[in-house]
């Protein structure tokens, strides 16, 4: 077997993998942190999808096809206006997650058993899952495709199948992962590297996320 064919059937069942996974997940209501930490047991499953999207995600093509080691470089900035138009969506990103967490909040009246010292391990995994996430997403699957195709048709695949493993998520989140997944694509081929992707995501859910688990534990506190 070619390389070529070796990548494409490696990028295919990668993809399928985590696919099934998150379908299991779904199955079993734990489908992101606030079902998590609101289900028994719901923070240790969600740890170990995570560490499972870190093996599909991560080491193959790392281990694997070496090549693709240069997308963990530094971003090239190429410019004033990328430099300017990475801060503000890295500020809009921000300013988007805030929004969302304050309406989850507000129409959440729920608890958690869990505290906030159990977030420690969950960050650590859950940063190292994103950085695997876009460098398969944002850094194989699109610069594969670029190398094939022209930038309009790499960016548009790469998007639907960003769009279609987030099928069991929220409606919310699958019709943000549209202008989401093409801002990302774009910055990766701006900056030849997949951190200003994965900087911009670890805004959008960090805040998000860390803003959940604070509000969800210390309401079991207060209970």
């Amino acid at each position: 077997m070619d390389k070529i064919a070796q990548i494409i059937s490696l990028i295919s069942a990668c993809f399928i993998t985590y696919f099934l996974i998150s379908y299991q997940y779904k199955i079993l209501n734990i489908r992101n942190l606030e079902n998590a930490l609101l289900s028994e047991n719901g923070l240790i499953l969600i740890n170990i999808k995570h560490l499972l999207g870190i093996l599909v995600f991560g080491s193959g093509f790392y281990l694997l096809f070496s090549d693709y080691s240069y997308l963990l470089h530094l971003p090239e900035f190429s410019g004033f206006k990328i430099v300017l138009l990475f801060t503000l969506t890295v500020v809009a990103s921000a300013i988007v997650s805030f929004k969302s967490v304050k309406k989850h909040i507000v129409d959440n009246r729920n608890y958690s058993r869990y505290r906030i010292n159990n977030a420690y391990l969950y960050f650590v995994i859950r940063l190292v899952f994103l950085l695997c996430y876009e460098f398969f997403f944002r850094g194989v699957l699109f610069f594969t495709l670029l190398e094939w195709n022209g930038l309009g048709t790499a960016i548009f695949i790469t998007t639907v199948l960003y769009m279609l493993i987030h099928v069991f998520d929220s409606k919310e989140e699958v019709f943000g992962a549209l202008p989401f997944g093409i801002i990302l694509c774009l910055f990766s081929y701006f900056t030849n590297s997949i951190w200003a992707a994965f900087l911009i995501h670890i805004t959008l859910s960090g805040i998000y996320e860390v803003s959940i688990f604070n509000h969800l534990t210390l309401n079991s506190r207060k209970s």
